[in-house]
């Protein structure tokens, strides 16, 4: 119950910050005006733990880069709050100048009319899309246009503490079943060291989805469709499961983050979490290492699902060129500078980023594998509403070694449907 109202009263503060921004900067013909003078921007993103202040340090950069020319005020909120406010002050033309958006939620808000098409913004900030993976930009793109401009991509990987695995005598796996077999030497009860602890919530989803890819699967399909309710959903389903359920390498019902203190306690073997979760382990005592997640699932598969932060430019009440201009600016010295992004935890998604010096020296980050092997998620602009009812089942599976694969994709499906057909609905479409 605190947690929703704390969550309900930051929604509310920022709600208000976005006010006074709007009146102070936003949508008008301030900030500049062809006069010369400082052009200020808003961003607003989503960035609130330890790559949080990775992004405030280069937002204080560029306004020291900038000085006198541009200035960037800042404001970020977990991400619940974070898209019910781009919800509620975006189609009211109160948003920020420019935003993080996950990649799947691009072309959503984009059909929706929300965001402004970016191609002439990119062209004139100079921005080469050519420098980010070819599969990224097309997921951007909706009626032949491009709407966002990619920051990074984040898997998720293995995390695996070296001096449990040296106790129990295993090398560094790299298929499932050695992954199985090394998880399996840990004492696997209450009070001992558990091989491979996972929490049935997040990030289950997107472990999940990695599986569905590597059996062939996908989680759109024809455009605005479920696509999961197939022979490689229920196949991803089950290689997930049966972590639990068959070879009993974790607890049942681990909430968020209790497989991660297992790990950061020394009380895990294995530990799956994304490449943000990097600065936060260093801390810990523990003596990890990465592996990739390929080949985990399926042995015959090397693919990563990844997302990416994108930055995307909300419409105002009253378009704005200069403020557009600098904000397309602000998103291409960004891009430029990812390698910085990077130490975050984060992959680049420039080539150029990754192949600096800089990036290459960084520890771990390269661990969670080849940029080859990452893909993006489908493009739809109902990605959200035909996929994420498969989250709750994959809940639910996970907490019942008795659950029914077929019943849950098939009330999963019929939910996405649901969903789809009413927000097409809502939007006359």
């Amino acid at each position: 119950m605190m947690k929703k109202i704390l969550a309900v009263l930051l929604g509310a503060c920022m709600l208000l910050g976005c006010a006074a921004f709007a009146a102070c900067g936003g949508g008008g013909g301030g900030g500049g005006g062809g006069t010369g003078e400082e052009v200020d921007i808003t961003y607003w993103n989503l960035l609130t733990g330890a790559d949080g202040t990775v992004m405030r340090q280069m937002v204080e950069d560029f306004n020291e880069e900038y000085e006198g020319r541009i200035y960037v005020s800042e404001q970020s909120a977990n991400e619940d709050v974070y898209y019910d406010n781009l919800n509620l002050n975006i189609p009211i033309g109160r948003g920020p100048d420019v935003a993080i958006m996950h990649s799947y939620r691009v072309q959503s808000y984009a059909n929706q009319g929300l965001l402004y098409a970016a191609d002439d913004l990119i062209s004139q900030a100079g921005i080469d899309m050519a420098d980010f993976p070819e599969q990224i930009v097309q997921s951007l793109q909706f009626n032949g246009s491009t709407y966002a401009i990619p920051l990074d991509m984040h898997p998720l990987g293995i995390y695996y503490n070296k001096t449990l695995l040296a106790q129990y005598g295993c090398e560094v796996p790299t298929t499932r079943s050695e992954l199985i077999a090394a998880a399996q030497k840990a004492d696997n009860a209450e009070g001992g060291v558990w091989g491979f602890p996972i929490a049935s919530g997040w990030p289950s989803d997107y472990t999940y989805t990695t599986a569905l890819y590597q059996f062939g699967g996908v989680e759109v399909k024809d455009g605005d469709q479920p696509g999961f309710n197939t022979e490689a959903g229920r196949s991803a389903l089950q290689s997930l499961t049966d972590l639990l359920h068959t070879y009993h390498l974790s607890p049942t019902s681990l909430g968020n983050d209790q497989d991660l203190m297992y790990f950061r306690s020394g009380d895990a073997l294995f530990h799956i979490n994304g490449v943000w979760m990097l600065n936060s382990l260093k801390t810990s005592n523990v003596d990890f290492g990465v592996i990739p997640l390929s080949r985990m699932f399926n042995p015959e598969s090397d693919t990563v699902a990844v997302r990416s932060h994108t930055f995307v430019f909300p419409r105002q009440n009253r378009q704005d060129d200069e403020k557009l201009a600098a904000a397309a600016e602000f998103v291409k010295w960004m891009t430029e500078n990812s390698h910085v992004w990077a130490t975050a935890g984060q992959v680049p998604a420039s080539a150029r980023a990754r192949e600096t010096q800089e990036y290459k020296d960084l520890e771990y980050v390269h661990d969670f594998g080849d940029v080859s092997t990452f893909r993006i998620g489908v493009s739809s602009p109902f990605y959200f509403e035909a996929y994420t009812p498969i989250y709750s089942r994959i809940v639910a599976a996970m907490q019942t070694p008795s659950y029914d694969a077929v019943l849950l994709l098939n009330q999963a499906e019929e939910e996405g449907i649901k969903l789809v057909r009413e927000a097409k609905e809502m939007l006359g479409q």
